[in-house]
């Protein structure tokens, strides 16, 4: 360990050692010996060391923040890209899973499609997808009617039979979710424009809470709109 015979003497030696290193200077706690009172100088000092903390608390929330943001950006460009690639139904709804699960985190994934598949234009490897076909008409979706009324995706949690009907097995391990509106305007389950609905669901309460931001979820639904959109088509309009 240094003792302050060294540091002494290694100053007297440098003098210039706190023009080169100004940020050490700033740290120190030099007292000011004023009888009764603390020294104007020393107050200011402190005054500017609590500011200098408070500016470099949110410039690093800010640099934390860019680098959340690249990180996002990278991940949706992924996912867009693998989206492109996809030339079925099935392929589409596959890197859709697998980004989610892996890029984002998701802990449960399921899209719901409210269209007759015998209308959809489909490819004859399609078992996987036929299963996120639903009928429009389905009483379940009735307890999804305020939801899927909103223009906007809408996160929290959901009750138990909403969750069984999206997650099945997963439904009681599904803490909180996130469901997003795919395509057409506002409407009710009843007389439905959209083409249906993605939800990602999660193991933590905190990640899809109700006052999260949206922004992200909304522009998901437009990629995956865009993504699905040539494959449920109906078959009659384009003959």
């Amino acid at each position: 360990m240094i003792d302050e015979e060294t540091i002494a003497e290694y100053l007297h030696q440098n003098p210039e050692f706190f023009e080169h290193n100004p940020d050490i200077l700033a740290e120190l706690n030099i007292s000011h010996q004023v009888s009764g009172a603390i020294s104007l100088i020393e107050r200011q000092i402190g005054t500017l060391r609590e500011q200098n903390k408070k500016l470099k608390g949110q410039l690093d929330s800010l640099v934390h923040i860019a680098r959340d943001n690249d990180k996002l950006n990278e991940r949706m460009h992924r996912l867009i890209l693998t989206l492109m690639d996809a030339s079925t139904l099935n392929e589409v709804y596959i890197a859709l899973d697998d980004n989610l699960r892996g890029d984002f985190e998701a802990d449960a994934v399921t899209v719901k499609l409210f269209i007759d598949p015998a209308k959809a234009n489909l490819d004859s490897d399609n078992d996987l997808v036929q299963t996120i076909f639903v009928p429009m008409d389905d009483p379940r979706l009735e307890s999804f009617k305020s939801i899927l009324g909103h223009e906007k995706p809408v996160c929290g949690a959901l009750k138990l039979e909403q969750l069984e009907y999206m997650f099945g097995e997963q439904a009681e391990q599904i803490k909180s979710t996130a469901l997003i509106p795919l395509g057409g305007e506002k409407c009710a389950p009843t007389d439905c424009n959209y083409i249906g609905v993605l939800a990602i669901g999660s193991h933590d309460e905190q990640r899809f809470h109700a006052s999260v931001g949206t922004l992200f979820l909304s522009n998901l639904g437009d990629i995956l709109s865009r993504a699905i959109s040539p494959y449920v088509a109906d078959k009659d309009s384009n003959e």
